[in-house]
């Protein structure tokens, strides 16, 4: 998986928000899921590798594993993701933390994502504990503009967005870029693609190589 570090570190909202329904967001993803369905109903000219640059149309198969972590000095609800590849025991593929955010009155206000600075230190790590003692300082975020916001008017399903013509970042290999990303999360299903366009509109990177990942619980 094609692995994309911004320069700028983000902040991650204010100590002590409720976070009530980031709190419900975090208890939803909690689990194991993957995109088999998806990539068994994918045409066989589509199941193919992931390649820098987004060369062609593809889809490959993830597992992803989902924990709620405790993590006294990341502001807001922290989740940590670990996804493999082909399968729950294949090698990791990507390393993220989502942290969700939420106002005075509890309602979702937002997402930021981070990449860790040593992933093999938190890897196959399954205990919220185990991440007590995470830090600003071990995250690489992106700048505040980046930041998922919630679209309402979904029912059960709470959708978060950001569009390219908002967030742009400036890469670990110095290039300018725009980045667009939407994750689609609900009790049983989670739906996630991101992209980052160069100045000139070609792809720096575009994941998947498809549409997008339907993840089902596993």
């Amino acid at each position: 998986m094609i692995t994309l570090l911004a320069t700028l570190v983000g902040t991650s909202g204010l100590a002590g928000e409720p976070g009530t329904e980031a709190a419900r967001l975090a208890a939803t993803l909690t689990g194991s899921w993957s995109n088999a369905a998806q990539h068994q109903a994918t045409p066989d000219a589509l199941r193919r590798e992931p390649a820098a640059g987004h060369p062609y149309d593809w889809l490959d198969l993830q597992h992803a594993r989902f924990l709620p972590v405790a993590a006294p000095s990341i502001n807001g609800e922290a989740v940590y993701l670990e996804w493999r590849a082909g399968g729950p025991e294949g090698p990791v593929s990507r390393q993220r933390l989502w942290v969700f955010h939420a106002g005075p009155d509890g309602r979702l206000t937002g997402m930021d994502f981070y990449a860790l600075r040593e992933p093999q230190r938190w890897e196959g790590h399954d205990t919220p504990d185990a991440f007590t003692a995470l830090a600003p300082e071990d995250l690489v975020g992106y700048p505040p503009s980046c930041r998922l916001t919630a679209r309402d008017g979904f029912g059960e399903t709470t959708v978060l967005f950001v569009s390219d013509t908002d967030c742009r970042i400036t890469a670990q290999s110095g290039r300018d870029m725009t980045i667009e990303a939407r994750v689609s999360i609900s009790a049983a299903r989670i739906e996630y693609s991101e992209s980052g366009r160069l100045e000139g509109g070609a792809y720096a990177f575009k994941v998947p190589g498809g549409s997008r990942y339907v993840f089902e619980r596993w």
